[in-house]
């Protein structure tokens, strides 16, 4: 079965290499299971943003994300 990923803000399919299921663009995945003290406790949320959305909503940031450059990459 082959694996689809798709942008959650934009729609785009990311391309995955046939079977290896390998994508081969980058994205971003983030998982968030609610807590105690928010409007969603208990639920699960999981999403995946292309690079191209990522780069568009961290612009939109008052405090933009820390840095720094990681030079061995797995």
């Amino acid at each position: 079965m082959e694996k689809i990923i798709r942008c959650n803000c934009c729609g785009k399919e990311l391309s995955v290499n046939g079977g290896n299921a390998v994508c081969m663009e980058d994205y971003v995945e983030i998982h968030k299971t609610w807590g105690y003290f928010s409007h969603k406790d208990g639920t699960r949320q999981s999403m995946n943003i292309c690079e191209g959305c990522f780069e568009a909503w961290v612009r939109s940031f008052r405090i933009p994300p820390q840095e720094s450059e990681q030079t061995e990459l797995l």
